[in-house]
């Protein structure tokens, strides 16, 4: 997993509301036909309450480990 945006501390102590992912997860397979199968996943937290909530971002077949690279690149902002 790749931490992007880890829980923020406000100045009162509390922590804040994030909107932005809170981690992001890529799961990389191989396939049988050599290809690699990609898939990016944002985690959340729920405003409305104490959970998480998983989004599927992307998902694609790529050749190459690059292909899978720039695909992560398209889809994955660090700020």
């Amino acid at each position: 997993m790749l931490d992007i945006a880890p829980a923020r501390i406000s100045r009162a102590g509390s922590p804040q509301k994030i909107t932005d992912p809170f981690f992001y997860s890529v799961a990389l397979s191989r396939q049988a036909d050599g290809k690699i199968f990609v898939e990016l996943t944002a985690t959340t937290v729920d405003e409305e309450g104490p959970s998480l909530l998983n989004q599927d971002i992307a998902s694609d077949r790529v050749a190459t480990i690059d292909e899978a690279l720039a695909l992560i690149r398209a889809h994955v902002h660090i700020a």
